[in-house]
């Protein structure tokens, strides 16, 4: 068995969890049987002092 990885970002106007759900979710329409995740990097936008978007850059592990 061949494990992939792919590199892919998520974003959510609500928290950091929502933006890694985000990306497993948008992910899981078009990559089979995703069986790990893996946090990069966290980040987010800031707007008049005050945090507008989180993103979390996330690796997927997945199989054919």
């Amino acid at each position: 068995m061949h494990v992939k990885v792919t590199e892919i970002v998520g974003e959510s106007p609500d928290s950091w969890k929502n933006a890694v759900e985000s990306a497993i979710n948008e992910a899981s329409k078009t990559l089979p049987n995703i069986s790990c995740v893996e946090i990069v990097n966290f980040t987010a936008n800031v707007k008049n002092g005050k945090l507008t978007e989180y993103k979390a850059d996330c690796k997927l592990c997945y199989t054919d």
